[in-house]
Protein backbone atom coordinates (compact mmCIF):
# COMPACT_ATOMS: atom_id res chain seq x y z
CA UNK A 1 0.00 0.00 0.00
CA UNK A 2 2.87 2.22 0.60
CA UNK A 3 4.34 1.86 -2.78
CA UNK A 4 0.81 2.35 -4.36
CA UNK A 5 0.39 5.42 -2.21
CA UNK A 6 4.05 6.53 -3.52
CA UNK A 7 2.87 6.09 -6.80
CA UNK A 8 -0.30 8.22 -6.66
CA UNK A 9 1.60 10.63 -5.25
CA UNK A 10 4.07 10.68 -8.14
CA UNK A 11 1.15 10.80 -10.78
CA UNK A 12 -0.73 13.45 -8.77
CA UNK A 13 2.76 15.49 -8.81
CA UNK A 14 3.35 14.89 -12.12
CA UNK A 15 -0.48 16.20 -12.87
CA UNK A 16 0.56 18.93 -11.14
CA UNK A 17 3.39 20.18 -13.09
CA UNK A 18 1.29 19.27 -16.29
CA UNK A 19 -1.11 21.44 -14.94
CA UNK A 20 1.28 24.31 -14.10
CA UNK A 21 3.39 24.37 -17.18
CA UNK A 22 -0.43 24.40 -19.22
CA UNK A 23 -0.71 27.49 -17.35
CA UNK A 24 2.37 29.05 -17.71
CA UNK A 25 1.92 28.18 -21.73
CA UNK A 26 -1.78 29.66 -21.65
CA UNK A 27 -0.43 33.03 -19.50
CA UNK A 28 2.54 33.60 -22.24
CA UNK A 29 -0.23 33.53 -25.03
CA UNK A 30 -2.38 35.57 -23.26
CA UNK A 31 0.34 38.07 -22.85
CA UNK A 32 2.05 38.06 -26.31
CA UNK A 33 -2.12 38.61 -27.78
CA UNK A 34 -2.63 41.32 -25.59
CA UNK A 35 0.44 42.71 -25.93
CA UNK A 36 -0.46 42.37 -30.29
CA UNK A 37 -2.98 43.93 -29.82
CA UNK A 38 -1.82 47.21 -27.52
CA UNK A 39 0.66 47.25 -30.67
CA UNK A 40 -2.48 47.57 -32.89
CA UNK A 41 -4.51 49.70 -31.21
CA UNK A 42 -1.17 52.26 -30.51
CA UNK A 43 -0.69 51.93 -34.22
CA UNK A 44 -4.20 52.58 -35.17
CA UNK A 45 -4.60 55.73 -33.04
CA UNK A 46 -1.11 57.00 -34.22
CA UNK A 47 -2.64 57.08 -37.87
CA UNK A 48 -5.73 58.38 -36.31
CA UNK A 49 -3.82 61.34 -34.86
CA UNK A 50 -2.10 61.82 -37.82
CA UNK A 51 -4.69 61.77 -40.15
CA UNK A 52 -6.53 63.96 -37.69
CA UNK A 53 -3.33 66.37 -37.43
CA UNK A 54 -3.02 66.87 -41.00
CA UNK A 55 -7.07 67.40 -41.42
CA UNK A 56 -6.64 70.37 -39.01
CA UNK A 57 -3.86 71.68 -40.68
CA UNK A 58 -5.56 71.75 -44.09
CA UNK A 59 -8.54 73.00 -42.52
CA UNK A 60 -6.51 75.49 -41.43
CA UNK A 61 -4.61 76.75 -44.57
CA UNK A 62 -7.99 76.90 -45.98
CA UNK A 63 -9.41 79.27 -43.64
CA UNK A 64 -6.02 81.13 -43.72
CA UNK A 65 -6.27 81.22 -47.56
CA UNK A 66 -10.15 82.65 -47.22
CA UNK A 67 -9.08 85.30 -44.74
CA UNK A 68 -6.14 86.03 -47.28
CA UNK A 69 -8.45 87.11 -49.71
CA UNK A 70 -10.66 89.41 -47.45
CA UNK A 71 -7.68 91.12 -46.44
CA UNK A 72 -6.14 91.56 -49.89
CA UNK A 73 -9.71 93.17 -51.33
CA UNK A 74 -9.86 95.14 -47.77
CA UNK A 75 -6.39 96.52 -48.67
CA UNK A 76 -6.72 97.16 -52.64
CA UNK A 77 -10.12 98.95 -51.63
CA UNK A 78 -8.10 101.00 -48.81
CA UNK A 79 -5.38 101.61 -51.25
CA UNK A 80 -7.57 102.66 -54.29
CA UNK A 81 -9.76 105.21 -51.79
CA UNK A 82 -6.25 107.02 -50.44
CA UNK A 83 -5.14 107.22 -54.89
CA UNK A 84 -8.75 108.71 -55.63
CA UNK A 85 -8.68 110.90 -52.46
CA UNK A 86 -4.70 112.12 -53.39
CA UNK A 87 -4.69 111.85 -56.90
CA UNK A 88 -5.99 115.10 -57.24
CA UNK A 89 -2.78 116.49 -55.20
CA UNK A 90 -0.06 115.39 -57.27
CA UNK A 91 -0.63 117.76 -60.12
CA UNK A 92 -0.44 120.70 -57.94
CA UNK A 93 2.58 119.13 -56.21
CA UNK A 94 4.09 118.30 -59.43
CA UNK A 95 3.94 122.18 -60.80
CA UNK A 96 5.22 123.31 -57.35
CA UNK A 97 8.84 120.91 -58.00
CA UNK A 98 9.02 121.87 -61.10
CA UNK A 99 8.89 125.86 -59.95
CA UNK A 100 11.67 124.96 -57.58
CA UNK A 101 13.57 122.99 -59.70
CA UNK A 102 13.62 125.81 -62.37
CA UNK A 103 14.32 128.53 -59.08
CA UNK A 104 17.13 126.17 -58.34
CA UNK A 105 18.84 125.49 -61.44
CA UNK A 106 17.25 127.83 -64.24
CA UNK A 107 15.48 126.83 -66.75
CA UNK A 108 16.88 125.52 -70.59
CA UNK A 109 15.85 128.26 -72.33
CA UNK A 110 17.22 130.86 -70.55
CA UNK A 111 20.88 130.04 -72.67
Amino acid sequence: MAENLAQVIREEEALAKSIVADAKSKAAEIIANAQAEAERSMKSTRQLCHRQLREAIVNAEVEAEEKAVVIMRQGQSDAKAFYEQKKGSAGDIADWLVGEVIRTYGSSGDD
